[in-house]
């Protein structure tokens, strides 16, 4: 946005219009009266050289117009926000064993379904440090906290079912979290825990993993996907993919365990895509940063420019004078 620090000075302009008026209609028409024989020669040449009188009026005229509007100090002012306040630090602690499978959920299975709602989560936050963990029989950090929400989303569309896995360590992914957050400085500490199983691998139990959380003051939001009873499951054959029933069990009372352990009172259940989402606004909402934005301005000076080229036009009139201007003996 442009704007002048010191308007008054346009009233000079009142002056300049004039001036003009002066230089064009009575100091042009001043007559010198001079003898000679060959009056004709002179007129033609005279008529021939109206650009090159009116030249030196112009240039001392936008001179003076360049040196008003660099005396109105002219800038351009850029808005700026300063933003204060610390934001929260979150890891999506996501199952991807072979259980996530099962297609319950749309648009395809159960870790599909979750990639979808956390990439919708991440959509979401502002000024929030975001990670990435992954568990199944073990578990590994996919991505440490970061503001890059890009490079996070695409790190989350490519994580796929660990089909060699032999088990869920829920305690295990859970513990690599705290690990990725316990020391971070944020104002809050989140983990969303997904899964659709029970603890039956790994070294890191839920509940000694829940309260490690609880001492770094992290709090942790479990939620178990899937259906109660059997499942559509899919299953190679040597006829293609085939579909059966399968039971898979979601050991909610864990995950309410971890829940109370840490804070956030209770686990919840999605057994569709939809209810998944819900239960993540949910969480969007409970966890909200707390920010203050303070709005400034940065000046860019433009003066120097109108300046500079009031003193190109005065070296040019000089320049005129000296050198190009035909005065008659």
């Amino acid at each position: 946005m442009l704007e002048f620090v010191h308007p008054n000075w346009f009233w000079l302009l009142l002056i300049l219009v004039p001036y003009l008026l002066f230089e064009i209609f009575v100091a042009r028409k001043k007559k010198v009266r001079l003898l000679h024989s060959r009056i004709a020669l002179l007129s033609k040449i005279a008529r021939n050289n109206y650009f090159w009188e009116f030249l030196p009026i112009l240039l001392r005229i936008l001179t003076i117009l360049f040196l008003i509007i660099a005396l109105a100090r002219p800038r351009i002012a850029h808005k700026r926000q300063q933003i204060t306040g610390k934001g929260i630090d979150i890891i999506l602690a996501i199952d991807v064993s072979g259980s996530m499978k099962a297609v319950d959920f749309k648009p395809k299975n159960r870790l599909e379904a979750a990639k979808k709602v956390a990439e919708q989560f991440i959509e979401k936050r502002r000024n929030d440090r975001i990670g990435l963990v992954i568990f199944a029989e073990n578990s590994y950090t996919q991505c440490p906290l970061t503001l890059d929400y890009n490079i996070l989303k695409s790190i989350l569309e490519k994580i796929s079912i660990n089909e060699e896995a032999n088990g869920t360590a829920i305690g295990m992914g859970l513990a690599t979290s705290v690990a990725r957050i316990k020391d971070s400085q944020a104002e809050s500490k989140v983990i969303i825990l997904i899964t659709d199983g029970r603890n039956n691998a790994g070294e890191m139990q839920p509940f000694d993993a829940a309260e490690l959380a609880q001492t770094f003051g992290i709090k942790v939001y479990p939620i178990g996907v899937g259906r109660k009873g059997k499942v559509d499951y899919p299953v190679q054959t040597a006829f293609g993919v085939r579909y059966q029933k399968v039971q898979i069990d979601i050991d909610m009372e864990t995950l309410d365990e971890i829940a109370q352990i840490t804070g956030t009172e209770n686990a919840r259940l999605a057994t569709n895509t939809a209810q998944l989402e819900t239960i993540m606004e949910h969480i969007d909402q409970m966890e909200k940063t707390e920010l203050k934005i303070n709005d400034y301005h940065v000046y860019q000076e433009l003066f120097w420019f109108y300046l500079f080229i009031a003193f190109i036009l005065l070296i040019l009139q000089i320049s005129l004078r000296l050198i190009f201007r035909i005065e008659l003996p």
